[in-house]
């Protein structure tokens, strides 16, 4: 099973197991039902690295889960291709979902595979509502190849104002970055890799022999 950054993951909650040795999951967590959320870090072989998420935003919770546990899985992309919001109550009124539904065309106009992440990727992939006022819009475009600065530049001002806060993320072979700092002017982006983040200039290009750049801590 091939599990990525932002999928969605259904397990028994007792089957998962804390990061750290010797250290227990919050009863919370071990109580609570849902699916968890693959996140970005190294694990041992047969295990994913995963985030829960409670009740309330102070209950954010790492963990691992064994492969073998893993009763059903959702991706981002699969999420898009179902096309959720066009039958959500609130599509015409919420500021997220207005914004996504021009989201969408632009981007599949573009060709790209695209995905919706974050709480409102829960929402669709739970049917639980996670929407408020005051919500973001998380998206991931899948890009296994490289993208110039001058086509990111573009697809940002093609965007250009929107209802709510937008955070677009490319997903390349070796961690995310924001397309708005792939669009912009600094010689080097944040990418998010299984080891940390790091600062490079080739987001494409290999972590595992960008010596020269460094993995920089969490």
């Amino acid at each position: 099973m091939n599990c990525r950054a932002h999928d969605l993951i259904w397990i028994e909650r007792g089957h998962l197991r804390a990061p750290l040795p010797g250290t227990e999951l919050p009863d919370w967590v071990v109580s609570g039902s849902g699916p968890v959320v693959v996140r970005r870090a190294n694990a041992d072989y047969g295990w994913i690295p995963v985030g829960i998420r409670g009740k309330t935003k102070a209950e954010r919770q790492a963990a691992l889960a064994p492969i073998n546990g893993i009763d059903k899985q959702v991706n981002p992309y699969s999420l898009a291709d179902t096309k959720p919001w066009l039958n959500h109550a609130e599509r015409d009124s919420h500021p997220v979902l207005m914004t996504l539904c021009r989201l969408a065309t632009l981007l599949n106009g573009h060709l790209l595979r695209w995905g919706v992440t974050g709480s409102l990727g829960y929402e669709f992939a739970t049917g639980e509502a996670q929407l408020h006022p005051e919500s973001d819009l998380d998206l991931v475009i899948d890009a296994p190849n490289p993208i110039s600065r001058e086509q990111a530049a573009t697809l940002i001002q093609m965007i250009g104002t929107t209802h709510c806060r937008v955070d677009i993320q490319l997903e390349t072979p070796w961690g995310a970055i924001a397309l708005a700092e792939w669009a912009g002017s600094s010689a080097q982006v944040l990418q998010k890799t299984n080891t940390g983040p790091r600062l490079t200039a080739t987001p494409w290009a290999d972590v595992r022999v960008s010596s020269d750049e460094g993995v920089k801590p969490c």
